[in-house]
């Protein structure tokens, strides 16, 4: 009878650790950021955002990635050219769209590389996309780097155009994240 006590508070203290190591973390403001980049045929455009919030749920026993959330104001993306800042904010109808949120649906990963599928919500539609990320852990934080493709016209945005030439479709955002674990 006391070896099966034992044995049950064994699986019970095992249980109760590794419930113990899921966690949600909140990224690091100062050390979070996101860029998209837009490609027109006579110029790249690269414009940044430090006013991103993301969340994960991590199993930190494991090193893995539970899931995913992630949302940037889109009116303080800053190419260095307020000028065309105001137009990208025109197009994108940010006064009535100014957030775009990401919640992961799926995530897998294969040693440092993480692939996470998820609805993201730009411009007032919400579609699904995949995200390509490199993780790296450390005992202290979690340093994610993740990009992903999107296509303008299939959120329903009329691509600018310079010179009567449209950017290309493909909008591509690339995510850098910390997390204190």
């Amino acid at each position: 009878m006391k070896k099966i006590l034992i044995g049950m508070l064994i699986i019970t203290g095992l249980s109760a650790t590794s419930q113990s190591q899921i966690k949600t973390v909140t990224s690091i403001k100062d050390e979070t950021s996101m860029t998209y980049y837009l490609v027109h045929p006579l110029h790249k455009i690269e414009s940044t955002s430090k006013d991103v919030a993301s969340t994960i749920r991590i199993d930190a026993a494991n090193k893995t990635i539970q899931a995913v959330t992630a949302s940037v104001d889109v009116t303080t993306f800053d190419s260095g050219n307020s000028n065309r800042d105001s137009h990208a904010m025109e197009v994108i109808d940010a006064i009535s769209f100014p957030e775009a949120l990401f919640s992961s649906t799926h995530i897998t990963a294969k040693n440092d590389s993480v692939f996470v599928t998820g609805q993201l919500t730009f411009h007032g539609i919400t579609r699904e996309v995949t995200m390509n990320a490199l993780q790296q852990w450390s005992d202290k934080k979690l340093v994610i780097h993740a990009a992903m493709w999107i296509s303008l016209t299939g959120f329903q945005i009329e691509r600018p155009s310079l010179l009567l030439v449209p950017v290309e479709d493909d909008l591509r955002f690339s995510l850098v994240t910390a997390y204190a674990l």
